[in-house]
């Protein structure tokens, strides 16, 4: 399992303190993408300034699981965002290809927003940005 809560606004430093150094590396436009990788799971994460001549902070990371789970809460816990993301949900339920909750976030107070897309019945990945949901 990866433990993904409290990533939104951590720096590059601050990132690879807590899940090792980076396989990948790429700065486009001011932007910094960065994946990091372990059996079964791949995380890609933005950062970006929040303000001009700010060093980049995490703005959104997605995590992707080879072969997927079956409902939210397994692809949730996957990355340590149960109980955060409930309700659950099975994947096989979903009529539209993405499952959208608001993920409030206990440290800040803030409320962010959480994607789970679903593929051939199974939760392939699972996307945080640090905005408000403006589905809710």
């Amino acid at each position: 399992m990866a433990d993904c809560t409290g990533l939104l606004g951590l720096d590059e430093s601050e990132l690879a303190a807590r899940l090792g150094p980076a396989t990948s590396r790429r700065d486009a436009g001011g932007d910094l993408w960065l994946i990091f990788a372990s059996p079964g799971l791949s995380l890609r994460v933005r950062c970006a300034p929040r303000a001009p001549g700010e060093r980049p902070r995490v703005s959104s990371w997605t995590a992707s699981f080879e072969p997927g789970h079956a409902t939210l809460e397994r692809a949730a816990r996957a990355v340590g965002l149960w109980p955060l993301a409930a309700p659950d949900q099975e994947a096989r339920s979903v009529t539209v290809p993405l499952i959208r909750r608001p993920l409030p976030c206990p440290a800040t107070g803030e409320v962010y927003s959480m994607t789970a897309t679903v593929r051939h019945g199974r939760i392939t990945q699972v996307s945080v940005f640090d905005e408000s949901p403006d589905w809710f």
